[in-house]
């Protein structure tokens, strides 16, 4: 693979990532990498409390440091209302986790291969996508969320998948390229367009091919087979579908485009994701397979977005995952409120999926934590909806006490 050389940043200034030696994941104790196992079973059974008092219908919780996972347990059940118990190897519907886990990582992939350049205009691969003065948008714009597109645009009224595509890539301008920060399902599902015309190959045969092949992630798929539906984890309801979804994507307009897309679409289980996690941790490397290099890794997870201030953002838990700093996809942690808590170190990142699954990673204590339920959506998907959710779930509550369950510093 070609290097990700410092230009092919765009000269953006990149924090120096702690990186550990490349190791694969093994079962530890929490004692012999410093931490609690008291602080460990309180951060579980305050998701067992949240399951039993039916605030959501299940999840699967993993936590792992230096390379040992000190904890993986399965809560609840796979279906509201039915008898079917998660397992530790049960599938979750991750929406927005998406974005880091195939489409940023396929780009960045793409990228150190030559075949995309960051700063390659986005109409170039997407026609119309110039259209209402957007010709100049980057892949780099998309990337780290400044590309000037709504948050989402959905045309369930139209019944032909080309022309969706060529509506969403003629959606005027939210605002100018470049100049804050709006998290948007429409700009990574374009980019999702971007690499597959680049690549020559669908988003799911890429991302399976250079990451979640390679990296062992077995049980990680766009649109799970009818083998793995017994395994998946119901979401919420659709009412556009009369029935409550399971092994589908639950956002409407990535079904109806075939549940494969840069936004959202991917399955997987907390065991798949923390090796993607300790890969991230280790440099773009996990076992013998490097998938990024060390400076791409390091780029992913470091803020992209300098000319937004925290300060100035962080106003809410919805305009926190709105218009906070990011990364390429990845979120990246603050002090008010941050859906990864308030006690991760200065430099965390992580990503939620809307649905109720997350992951947060704290570098500098080489220290991660997965958390996968299947709350469903939030009814109706605003601001108010948003917040229940977080409470339901309790996110901020499983990473701070992951947090504190560190006992060596």
């Amino acid at each position: 693979m070609a290097a990700f050389t410092p230009a092919a940043v765009l000269s953006t200034r990149v924090a120096e990532a702690h990186v550990v030696a490349p190791q694969e994941l093994a079962p530890g104790s929490p004692e012999s990498v410093g931490l609690c196992s008291d602080r460990i079973e309180d951060v579980f059974a305050r998701v067992s409390r949240r399951v039993n008092d039916g605030l959501f219908p299940g999840a699967v919780a993993l936590i792992a440091r230096r390379g040992r996972i000190v904890g993986h347990r399965a809560f609840g059940t796979r279906v509201r209302g039915q008898d079917e118990p998660v397992t530790l190897d049960t599938l979750f519907d991750l929406l927005s986790m998406t974005k880091v886990l195939a489409t940023a990582t396929s780009a960045l992939i793409l990228v150190q291969d030559g075949v995309l350049r960051l700063n390659d205009r986005v109409a170039d691969f997407v026609p119309g996508f110039e259209a209402h003065g957007k010709a100049a948008i980057t892949v780099r714009d998309m990337l780290r969320y400044t590309a000037g597109l709504p948050i989402d645009s959905q045309f369930l009224d139209e019944a032909d998948d080309e022309r969706v595509w060529q509506r969403m890539a003629e959606a005027p301008l939210e605002y100018a390229p470049g100049t804050q920060v709006l998290y948007s399902d429409l700009t990574y599902r374009l980019l999702g367009r971007v690499i597959e015309a680049a690549s020559g190959m669908d988003l799911d045969e890429l991302a399976k091919a250079r990451i979640w092949g390679p990296l062992g992630m077995r049980d990680t798929t766009f649109s799970p087979s009818a083998a793995l539906i017994p395994r998946t984890a119901a979401t919420g309801f659709s009412a556009l579908r009369g029935r409550v979804v399971r092994g589908e994507v639950q956002d409407d307009q990535d079904f109806a485009l075939g549940g494969i897309a840069g936004c959202d679409g991917a399955f997987s289980t907390a065991r798949d994701i923390a090796v993607f996690c300790q890969m991230i941790l280790n440099g773009g490397r996990y076992g013998g397979v490097r998938i990024l290099s060390r400076q791409a890794a390091a780029a992913m997870v470091s803020n992209q977005t300098p000319e937004v201030r925290a300060a100035d953002t962080d106003q809410s838990p919805l305009s926190n995952l709105l218009c906070t700093p990011k990364g390429y996809g990845w979120e990246l942690a603050t002090r008010r409120f941050s859906n990864g808590g308030t006690r991760l170190g200065r430099g965390a990142y992580g990503k939620s999926g809307g649905a109720g699954t997350f992951m947060w990673i704290d570098s500098r204590r080489e220290l991660f934590g997965v958390l996968l339920t299947n709350h469903g959506l939030p009814t109706p998907f605003d601001e108010i909806g948003w917040n229940r959710m977080l409470d339901s779930v309790g996110s901020a509550e499983f990473f701070d006490g992951i947090v504190n369950a560190v006992m060596d510093e």
